[in-house]
């Protein structure tokens, strides 16, 4: 029986897992429309979908829309499959990630093997099961940039919000009825547990300046509630510590990043080298730093702090 949590009348979570971690689908049933935030992964269709569709005694093309928050495996790869068996609800995804949520072959070359020439890559059963869990490739009907609204009924409006950092075009949903905002992974804390409560995977946020500001956003908002992705649903004075949470990690991660480039350093080996100092998850999860460094090392470099040495790939960073 699939795992469903009902925050309010009418709002369901719907509770799945990726890699060990929770995977949490929000579905919002009005009585005009409904709305799906992401899709999970591709088996999660068949796997999750569907069946909380059926438990919930909701037909497939009761879907009105369906909102990906931003390009991501675990977010956009249902996205064929679920068009096949609503094939009327609207898919819509932040303008800027259009690309990318549209295409698998996109966005695995714009972002899963960015950092190819540096060294950091995936291969053989794990970049297999990307391709095979981004699904099939599959239009968007409408983009959003923020500021679009959603009746769902007679007193039931949701505001879309531009939440970028982890992404270009990484949105939100604002149910301003019930005081939650629906954030995906628009802010990380400072680790991913598993299942079990462990550590389970570092932050991986991109594009640390517009990071910062959605952090700083999520934090003057006017909640009861936030729903990420894959955290624990914060209420009341929580929001405010997660928002902290993730606002401190950026700052530890600059300064042990800017510590470390006292010498020569490449992207690889600051990952394996800061890694241990930020966070307790698994030894090869340090690697996965390379989002969130890379982010940081453009952005330092914008600031003039921190410069490439000519040569590479491998490239090679230091302090101005």
């Amino acid at each position: 029986m699939p795992q469903i949590t009902n925050l309010f009348d009418g709002v369901h979570l719907l509770h799945g897992e990726v890699g060990g971690r929770p995977l949490q689908l929000p579905l919002l049933v009005g009585p005009w429309r409904s709305l799906l935030i992401d899709t999970g992964c591709a088996s999660d269709v068949s796997g999750l979908i569907l069946p909380s569709l059926a438990h919930l005694g909701l037909e497939p093309g009761a879907l009105s829309c369906i909102i990906t928050t931003h390009c991501d495996v675990d977010h956009q790869g249902g996205n064929g499959g679920l068009k096949q068996a609503a094939p009327r609800a609207l898919l819509c995804c932040g303008d800027a990630d259009r690309a990318q949520v549209e295409s698998p072959d996109t966005i695995y070359r714009l972002r899963y093997d960015a950092c190819r020439l540096e060294g950091i890559f995936y291969e053989g059963a794990t970049r297999q099961w990307m391709m095979d869990q981004l699904g099939v490739a599959q239009p968007v009907d409408l983009t959003f940039r923020g500021g679009e609204r959603l009746r769902l009924g007679p007193d039931w409006d949701l505001e879309v919000l531009h939440l970028p950092g982890h992404s270009h075009g990484h949105l939100g949903v604002l149910d301003r009825k019930h005081r939650v905002l629906f954030g995906g992974d628009a802010i990380h804390g400072a680790v991913y547990l598993d299942l079990g409560g462990k550590p389970a995977l570092c932050p991986t946020y991109l594009h640390v300046a517009a990071y910062r500001q959605t952090i700083n956003f999520i934090s003057h908002l006017d909640l009861e509630a936030y729903c990420g992705c894959h955290w624990p649903v914060k209420t009341g004075g929580a929001i405010g510590e997660f928002c902290a949470e993730s606002r401190d990690f950026v700052e530890r991660a600059e300064s042990l990043i800017l510590a470390a480039l006292r010498q020569p350093r490449t992207l690889r080996e600051l990952c394996l080298e800061v890694g241990p100092r930020l966070g307790q998850w698994p030894e090869p999860i340090h690697l996965e730093l390379w989002y969130a460094f890379a982010g940081h090392l453009q952005d330092l470099t914008s600031r003039g702090l921190v410069r490439a040495d000519a040569g590479g790939p491998p490239t090679r960073y230091r302090l101005s």
